[in-house]
């Protein structure tokens, strides 16, 4: 089962919701279904939604819809007659008449229902990406008025919704981790809601990590590059002039850094007679490359 259907199985068991917000949730998945004069029904793959929406038809709107099933794992239960949708729009205070479908707010009717509302069109028309795999929370409508009547309802839940069309549907999604929490939170997925969190949490930490390593990893290759030309460049003095042409305050570094090639400058400071700077040491040892730059180009 992927993780956009086990939302929804998990939603569909919330129980004991007052009387207006068991209405406004009935509303938002008949409306976000399919609804309208032609085609009032609903298709899912995900068993639990579709016995919701088929006890909802026949226990709350009182009409009986019909069941068929193809060759895929999907269901698609419908309305024939057009007294049965007449029904199920006067229920919710719509006519068959209607040019323009749009959400009516008479069906959610209190602060309280704006959750049972959301959860219904999730159950109609949403789907949620696995977390693992990145984040992306949509809702696929078909008619634009009733799309846009659902971003200004989202805005109203302090969410910011973003729309695009494709293949003629109209899309509000949410890419941002903290918008999907909010959401699964406020239609009662508080488990996937907490896992959406938990995986944001570890993959934070992840980064965190990767970016010290990597910061790490980078910072050893410059000390490693460093100390070979370093010790290239004392090799090449000695060569030449030998290392007791240096003046006294190079030839001791020279001598431990040839003896220490993958020693910092903090081990090189611990093992000075007198003891120098980290920022001491890096000029006096960038002395003595110069010293071999020269000779460098003398040769």
């Amino acid at each position: 089962m992927s993780f956009s259907s086990e939302v929804k199985s998990e939603i569909t068991k919330i129980e004991n919701i007052s009387s207006c917000c068991f209405h406004a949730q009935v509303y938002g998945l008949v409306l976000f279904a399919h609804f309208s004069k032609y085609n009032l029904s609903i298709t899912s793959e995900n068993t639990d939604v579709f016995q919701l929406y088929l006890s909802y038809l026949k226990n709350y709107c009182k009409v009986e819809p019909t069941i068929s099933e193809t060759g895929t794992k999907k269901m698609t239960a419908y309305l024939k007659t057009d007294s049965e949708k007449s029904k199920v729009f006067e229920k919710f205070g719509h006519t068959l008449n209607e040019t323009s479908l749009r959400i009516n707010r008479a069906n959610i009717s209190e602060e309280c229902c704006l959750s049972s509302f959301l959860r219904g069109v999730f159950l109609a028309c949403g789907t949620v990406t696995d977390p693992e795999r990145g984040y992306h929370l949509e809702f696929v409508v078909p008619y634009k008025r009733l799309c846009m009547d659902f971003m200004k309802f989202l805005d109203e839940l302090s969410l910011n919704p973003k729309y695009i069309v494709r293949k003629g549907n109209h899309i509000v999604y949410f890419k941002d981790s903290e918008s999907i929490e909010d959401i699964l939170a406020i239609i009662g997925a508080q488990s996937a809601s907490l896992q959406v969190m938990g995986i944001k949490i570890e993959k934070d930490v992840k980064n965190t990590v990767n970016r010290r390593l990597n910061f790490e990893i980078s910072n050893i290759n410059k000390t490693v590059h460093a100390a070979n030309q370093q010790v290239d460049a004392i090799k090449l003095i000695d060569k030449h002039m030998g290392i007791s042409s240096l003046p006294d305050n190079l030839q001791e570094l020279a001598h431990l850094r040839l003896d220490n090639p993958e020693a910092s400058l903090s081990d090189l400071e611990k093992m000075l007679d007198e003891p120098i700077s980290r920022s001491g040491i890096n000029h006096r040892l960038s002395r003595i490359v110069k010293i071999a730059d020269k000779i460098k180009l003398e040769n």
